[in-house]
């Protein structure tokens, strides 16, 4: 007899059954929740990762700009033995009419004009295509190793002279006529090349930041150099060293100030921007080497 097998009846409870609307709905609803949750949070940190890599460029772009104000600063008022800080007979002579009558070029060591380290009101900051979100800090000194076009500067310890013209002088007998002092020492006499450099926020071809200038061979600023992108404006604080001791046990004063007056012994420039609309305050200090004059001055 063959085997017969026995295949009982399905009956309604033992029926095969699917999801339910409601439950797919469910589902549905949780795994929507879920994708969310997981894309928002990608989301976030590539958020997150970008400010900090935007924040960590900035910082070396602060940096570096500290490292060129650093070096501005501390050659500042230094024209060969020349100090434009100290206080003693001095002759300063500025004989170039294409500079002579600018403020931030001429060749000066007045009150109103600070010598070495002046300010410039924004809105006198002359530079093509650009506007100056701030005023500009300006330092001036002598460059060694002139080239030919250069603007140029002449000084001994007691004499300095803009030229009328930046026409490099043959030898040491032309470089005294320039001067105006035929009894110059030669080892004193000094062909520099004479730096003047900016530092301004602002803003040219939709560009914004901090931007660095130098006078060239045109007699205008030159063509502007970026530092720190996004920075929106500058302001800058000064410190005064006063009250020089006489004699041991006695120790100098120190001024901080927000007015510029004289060649200060430190300034602090203070930033404020970022990127993605990000307010961030950069600090750049720098001492300025010129203007410790407690430290300049000659003990007797």
């Amino acid at each position: 007899m063959k085997n017969k097998k026995y295949y009982p009846p399905i009956t309604g409870a033992q029926s095969i059954k699917g999801f339910s609307l409601i439950e797919f709905l469910v589902a549905s609803a949780l795994s929507m929740i879920v994708l969310v949750a997981v894309s928002k949070g990608y989301f976030t940190a590539r958020q997150l990762n970008s400010a900090a890599d935007s924040r960590m460029n900035t910082q070396q772009d602060v940096r570096n700009a500290a490292n060129m104000v650093v070096r501005d600063a501390r050659m500042a008022g230094g024209f060969g033995c020349f100090n434009m800080a100290e206080s003693n007979s001095r002759t300063i002579r500025d004989n170039n009419t294409a500079t002579s009558q600018s403020n931030a070029f001429k060749l000066d060591n007045t009150a109103g004009n600070s010598g070495a380290v002046r300010t410039i009101n924004r809105s006198d900051f002359n530079a093509a295509n650009f506007t100056a979100t701030s005023d500009a800090l300006v330092f001036l000194y002598g460059a060694d190793n002139p080239e030919n076009g250069d603007q140029l500067v002449l000084s001994t310890c007691d004499t300095l002279v803009r030229p009328a013209n930046n026409t490099k002088p043959a030898n040491i007998a032309a470089a005294k006529v320039a001067l105006g002092s035929a009894t110059a020492r030669d080892n004193e006499i000094s062909v520099l090349r004479y730096a003047v450099h900016a530092y301004v926020t602002g803003s040219v071809g939709g560009q914004t930041g901090l931007f660095r200038f130098q006078l060239n061979g045109n007699n205008t600023w030159g063509n502007p150099q970026l530092l720190v992108n996004s920075v929106t404006s500058a302001t800058f604080r000064y410190i005064y060293v006063n009250d020089c001791p006489d004699g041991e046990g006695n120790t100098e004063k120190f001024q901080y100030s927000n007015s510029l007056n004289h060649i200060p012994a430190f300034v602090r420039i203070s930033l404020t921007g970022g990127a993605g609309n990000a307010v961030q305050i950069y600090n750049i200090d720098a001492a300025i080497r010129g203007g410790n004059t407690c430290a300049n001055r000659s003990l007797s």
